[in-house]
């Protein structure tokens, strides 16, 4: 965890998965994985250690919710979400439709990695727009690329909670991170 350089042994176990699922070694076909775990689990900083293990080879890290805020800011037509009252957010949102979607998606898909894997961390902000990570990137895990999604949530037999939200996409491997 923080001021650590070694794993718990409940991220040890996540990495002996994570590198069977998304290591080098696994190419081809569509390769998402999710991790999953409660708030202060050590999600962020165990996706962080996977940038220097070699079984993982190349990998890139990727704050979501802060490459989507930073676009909100930039774009002229999005910036009326900072004002929309939260209780009517899910309404609002959805005036934007398709092409707010696919803005998110493309913003992060710039940002992927052509051959190799790509962490997507802190996916939080997805959720509260409307959007289910799995079914957005899904077809960007082709082939050379890899992608990791690390969520806050939690299993429930073989549903992945996260707050209010339930993954829709149920043939993705995931991995439950426990503290």
């Amino acid at each position: 965890m923080p001021g650590n350089d070694k794993e718990t042994p409940a991220q040890e176990k996540a990495l002996q998965v994570l590198s069977g699922l998304i290591g080098k070694k696994h190419v081809g076909g569509r390769t998402l994985c999710c991790l999953v775990g409660r708030q202060g689990s050590g999600k962020s900083w165990l996706a962080k250690r996977i940038l220097s293990l070699p079984e993982f080879g190349e990998a890139k890290y990727i704050t979501v919710n802060l490459l989507i805020l930073d676009m909100l800011k930039r774009d002229s037509l999005f910036k009326e979400i900072f004002e929309f009252n939260a209780l009517s957010l899910y309404a609002d949102i959805k005036r934007f439709g398709t092409r707010f979607r696919h803005t998110v998606h493309n913003i992060v898909a710039e940002q992927l990695l052509p051959e190799g894997l790509t962490i997507l961390d802190h996916l939080e902000l997805v959720f509260a727009l409307g959007m289910d990570p799995i079914t957005t990137w899904y077809n960007d895990a082709v082939g050379q690329q890899r992608i990791l999604l690390v969520l806050t949530g939690r299993m429930a037999g073989q549903l992945c909670r996260c707050g209010q939200h339930t993954l829709t996409r149920g043939d993705q491997p995931i991995v439950e991170l426990e503290a």
